[in-house]
């Protein structure tokens, strides 16, 4: 899987020359930015458990850095700053040592609801996860579905964001969840409620662990 994915970017670099995720600039196939701009994100300095989920990696902080690139993959579909993004998460999930990437057997995604993905015209978790799970050489699956319509979090207090998601998912396939080591992708986090919930049904469903790996935490005063 991980051969054909270098293939892919590497054929489509012929017709399509490779930029970086941020500004643009034209790169090598094999790269994801620019020698300038993959310096400017920097890394949380802790990451707090979150209830359900064994494990929580995020790559940078949600700063002015991290603000523009997920501009550049949430609103302006920019395949670049999504390729962008998921070779983060993947470097994030190798230099966080032990057998993470080892151990999770399958990665998955938060889901979003059909009216948004239709507003928007993709879902970018789902992007983002399919390209850790190439990176990574891992299947990607569409564990969960969003079976109620919920308040944006961004619009909501901390201490409201929990209760917004409370039973928002479903596993769509209990059968292949059961006894598996998860991962979820997902590309923002702040209060960590949105990936409890999905962590939360994904253990209901019966997967053996459930982790996270974000691109860019909040970081919460």
């Amino acid at each position: 899987m991980k051969r054909f994915y270098i293939l892919k970017r590497l054929l489509l670099d012929l017709f399509y020359p490779n930029r970086c995720g941020m500004c643009g600039r034209e790169i090598s196939f094999d790269e994801y930015f620019c020698n300038t701009c993959v310096k400017l994100f920097s890394s949380p300095s802790e990451n707090l458990p979150i209830p359900y989920l064994d494990y929580f990696i995020a790559f940078s902080v949600y700063d002015v850095f991290g603000k523009a690139l997920a501009g550049r993959f949430k609103n302006d579909g920019d395949g670049y700053a999504i390729s962008g993004a998921a070779y983060l998460i993947y470097k994030a999930l190798v230099r966080s040592g032990g057998d993470i990437l080892n151990k999770a057997e399958v990665i998955t995604y938060v889901p979003m609801r059909k009216k948004d993905i239709y507003k928007r015209g993709y879902n970018q978790c789902r992007l983002i996860a399919n390209e850790v799970a190439q990176l990574a050489d891992k299947p990607c699956v569409g564990f969960l579905k969003k079976i109620r319509d919920t308040k944006p979090q961004k619009t909501l207090k901390a201490s409201e964001r929990a209760v917004n998601v409370k039973d928002a998912f479903c596993c769509l396939d209990e059968k292949i969840a059961k006894g598996r080591s998860i991962l979820i992708v997902d590309d923002i986090s702040t209060t960590g409620s949105t990936l409890s919930e999905a962590a939360k049904t994904l253990k209901k469903a019966g997967a053996k662990t459930v982790g996270a790996a974000v691109f860019a935490k909040t970081m919460l005063r």
